[in-house]
């Protein structure tokens, strides 16, 4: 996969614990706070990429939060040659830096090494950018989403606390369950997929549809995962379900069964999906031609209908 050792691209793969896959811990956290986004609107950039579900949570977040105008997005896209692509094989300008200075880069790693020259790590997407002062604020989604939400809380305190659970769900009952989803569900398929025994691999699957089981079942008799109202575990759990068949399934080994083999799920997913503008943030064929930026063929992507939603559901 590479990443950055001292400032410098190297071609090596550390991902792994005793044939498991290990998600490398962020470099960056939260120990920032974002100045008043409308006085310092067009400051903060989001870096992402339509393929990443991790960058999918914070584009929820940013149109969620009312926070389009304010923060603009850059996305990355393209070959993975020394990673992620910084725009889609063309240069870029790096925010904030004088054009004159000819301060701009191909590959997202550079951006890293811009802030950092000695730099060691991997070189990953969502990115919060400061152009002010030229520096990463955040490279981790929970901290930038949280950063999001406490900004915003600055401005509109009813839309910061718009997603919140119902009164009556506990902080710690909403922590807990997303625990689950991220341990056996959002990361659980990277697990399988880049799996070095059949013994991590079984695990790993295992715990997917396990998840997806118990998810089947908590939704029988309620809309969303805690009330009749969309809330942060629904959206944090989104992105993963939207890529499931045409990522996980076909890529990742999770084949036991599809999404739409889960008729509540399924439909609980088209829900969301069809939440404001949310369809907006999902780009399909980006998802599927990630998969295959470096070979010579592109299979057919397969067929899934997130447009039907009747209005009795």
């Amino acid at each position: 996969m590479g990443m950055i050792i001292n400032g410098q691209w190297e071609e090596i793969d550390r991902i792994h614990d005793k044939s498991r896959y290990q998600r490398p811990v962020s470099k960056y956290n939260n120990k920032y706070k974002i100045e008043d986004l409308i006085s310092n609107s067009g400051r903060y950039y989001l870096i992402g990429s339509w393929s990443c579900p991790w960058s999918h949570r914070t584009l929820i977040y940013r149109h969620l939060l009312g926070l389009e105008k304010h923060i603009p997005l850059h996305m990355t896209g393209g070959k993975k040659i020394q990673g992620y692509s910084a725009n889609h094989g063309d240069s870029w300008h790096i925010p904030g830096t004088l054009k004159e200075d000819h301060q701009s880069i191909t590959h997202l790693h550079e951006l890293y090494v811009f802030n950092d020259k000695h730099y060691t790590g991997r070189s990953t997407v969502p990115i919060l950018w400061d152009s002010k002062t030229l520096s990463i604020i955040s490279n981790e989604s929970t901290d930038i989403i949280d950063l999001l939400i406490k900004a915003t809380g600055q401005i509109n305190p009813q839309q910061a606390t718009l997603l919140d659970p119902p009164s009556a769900i506990t902080h710690k009952a909403v922590l807990a369950l997303n625990t689950k989803i991220y341990e056996q569900f959002s990361n659980g398929v990277y697990q399988a997929a880049f799996a070095k025994s059949q013994q991590a691999y079984d695990i790993a699957i295992r715990n997917v549809f396990e998840l997806l089981d118990f998810l089947e079942e908590k939704l029988q008799h309620r809309r969303f995962l805690f009330g009749d109202q969309p809330s942060h575990s629904d959206w944090l759990l989104f992105p993963s379900l939207v890529r499931f068949d045409i990522e996980y399934y076909l890529h990742s080994g999770c084949c036991h069964k599809q999404l739409r083999d889960y008729p509540k799920l399924w439909l609980y997913a088209r829900r969301l999906y069809h939440t404001g503008k949310i369809a907006d943030t999902v780009n399909f064929e980006a998802i599927h031609a990630s998969n295959y930026f470096n070979t010579p063929i592109k299979p057919l992507m397969p067929t899934q209908n997130w447009q039907q939603l009747d209005s009795t559901q």
